[in-house]
Order: C-alpha cells, then sequence, then structure tokens
C-alpha cells in the first residue's frame, strides 16, 4: 500500500483531541486543513462547511475522514492483493480489469491515482 498522505495523518491524529463530551475547538488554520482533507475525502462541500461550525460538527467531521481514509486504504490494498494474485497466476489481463474496475468504482480521488500508476507499472 502507498503511503498515506501527511495532511490526511494530521487530520486523523486530530481525533484525540476531542473532548470527552465529542467537542473539538481548532484554530483556523486546523480548520482549514480539516476542510481540505475533507474534501479530498469526498465529503460535500456544503456538509463540511456546516459541520465545521461547531466543536460537535468539527468532532464529527474529524472522525468521518478517519473512517474514508481507513476504508479507503482497505480498498486499495484488497485490490492490489487480488492484482498481485492474478499476476502471480499469470493474468495480466485479469490483473489490469481488477484495476480498471477499481478506478471506475472509487470514489476518493487519491486512491484513484494511485491505482492509475499501478495500472501504468502493468503496461
Amino acid at each position: 500500500m502507498r503511503p498515506r498522505v501527511p495532511a490526511w495523518d494530521q487530520v486523523i491524529a486530530m481525533e484525540k483531541w476531542i473532548s470527552p463530551e465529542g467537542r473539538l475547538e481548532l484554530p483556523g488554520e486546523d480548520r482549514a486543513q480539516v476542510q481540505s482533507v475533507a474534501l479530498q475525502m469526498t465529503i460535500a462541500e456544503a456538509e463540511v462547511y456546516t459541520l465545521l461550525l461547531t466543536a460537535e460538527g468539527t468532532a464529527a467531521l474529524v472522525r468521518e475522514v478517519r473512517r474514508r481514509v481507513i476504508d479507503g486504504g482497505k480498498r486499495y490494498s484488497s485490490t492490489l492483493g487480488d492484482v498481485r494474485d492474478l499476476q502471480e497466476a499469470e493474468d495480466p489481463e485479469g490483473a489490469r480489469k481488477v484495476l480498471e474496475e477499481y478506478i471506475a468504482n472509487e470514489p476518493i480521488p487519491r486512491y484513484r491515482e494511485w491505482a492509475e500508476t499501478e495500472l501504468k507499472d502493468l503496461e
């Protein structure tokens, strides 16, 4: 699996700052980073802006970013595992098809980009 983007890791790390009451107060710079990463995770722009209006919403947004990064990473890793299995079985066309299907269905652009690189490496 390719390494995560550092900004993703920074936003995920903010989860430890969430209070026991489920609130997260962030300075403008950190809020901007959460906003940017949330948009990369294909969370609707209106939803991102609405959630960032409150400390409770900000906490929920950080948790959602974490969930999407983890879920996306699992999908990506699983796909790469399938590709490697097909390559070992000497089925390059099958490996290519798995990556093409993944690219067509993956909602997170960065994971799609990584898969496109893998697809180019197959050719």
